[in-house]
């Protein structure tokens, strides 16, 4: 199953409700109240190479600019209105999105949106999924999409929130490339010559992401061994996995991601277990790179999450916190 967060602020006072609300997207985002009565449902879904929400919003705006610089947030935002009104502004690119429309904003550039009774799909999608799938960002901050060419790629995100709750993570890879070759068709075509080498790279990158969760508890996934079964050169690896600092950090970050979605389990696994699934040696050596990946030890991190299991903001925010991580 997918993992998942939700937030509604039904039954709530409007006071508390933005309060929740606006701790839950702390991380992402400021939160401003706006004139009329605030009212919000929230429930995203990770995937691999996309977080993916379904939202209903009214009264309130969210704000990226200060925040811009400090956070390196480094993903491509699809705004998805269904219902509803999406107001934007000079920062934003773009002045209104109704029904229909698709609005995509780059997280390194400032913007605010503001929601009145809006009902739309939000994606999160890496930045290297849409390269591969454009060939070049260029102008795409601020672009509003409109149907008639947003109908496939709408039907494809609608029909990812109607099955999120029973899908698992085998079918995320393919998931990713329906997005490469739909993202085009709501642009109007690929933006520039480059697009085929995005793709290429796209298409090598999955198969060593394949390759990371199939042999993670192998403690010698070193970059010669991951090129050697990839069938690509040492240098084009490291080449892929420049902007991660490199592939043994990349996969190192990502024993600790599953290390981290295990803390969250019912199940109370040893560290010393967690340690040999995940290809981090022993409990002393899963409890230095947690550490020094997350700024709080393992132990610590799993005493929270019981702590806070029956706080869906809590629950959420943490999610969130480490889809993010993943995502950048």
């Amino acid at each position: 199953m997918k993992e998942e967060i939700r937030f509604s602020s039904d039954g709530l006072a409007e006071d508390e409700a933005f309060a929740r609300y606006h701790r839950l997207y702390a991380n992402g985002a400021d939160v401003v109240r706006l004139d009329g009565p605030f009212r919000a449902s929230v429930t995203g879904w990770r995937f691999r190479h996309m977080l993916l929400f379904d939202r209903h919003l009214s009264g309130m705006a969210h704000v990226r600019e200060e925040r811009v610089q400090a956070d390196g947030f480094d993903h491509i935002v699809l705004h998805h209105v269904l219902s509803g009104s999406l107001t934007g502004g000079p920062r934003s690119g773009f002045e209104r999105a109704g029904p229909g429309d698709i609005v995509f904003l780059d997280t390194r550039r400032g913007h605010r949106t503001e929601a009145r009774d809006l009902h739309l799909i939000t994606a999160s999608v890496s930045r290297d999924l849409v390269l591969a799938a454009v060939g070049s960002l260029g102008a795409l901050h601020g672009h509003v999409a409109q149907a008639p060419d947003t109908a496939m790629l709408s039907d494809f995100l609608q029909s990812l929130v109607r099955h999120a709750p029973t899908l698992d993570d085998r079918h995320d890879g393919a998931f990713a490339r329906a997005l490469i070759e739909l993202l085009p068709t709501a642009l109007g075509g690929p933006r520039d010559v480059a697009v085929e080498a995005r793709r290429q790279d796209h298409l090598r990158r999955e198969a060593v992401e394949q390759l990371i969760e199939r042999e993670i508890a192998n403690p010698n996934l070193t970059g010669a061994a991951i090129a050697e079964q990839v069938g690509v050169s040492r240098a084009t690896l490291y080449r892929l996995y420049q902007r991660s600092d490199g592939i043994a950090r990349h996969v190192r970050r990502r024993r600790i991601d599953a290390v981290r979605r295990a803390l969250e389990g019912v199940e109370d696994r040893d560290l010393g277990e967690l340690a040999q699934a995940y290809g981090l040696g022993d409990a002393a050596a899963l409890v230095r790179a947690f550490q020094a990946d997350q700024g709080i030890d393992p132990a610590t991190y799993r005493a929270r999450v019981r702590q806070g299991r029956g706080d869906p903001v809590e629950t959420g925010t943490r999610r969130w916190n480490g889809w993010m991580q993943e995502l950048d």
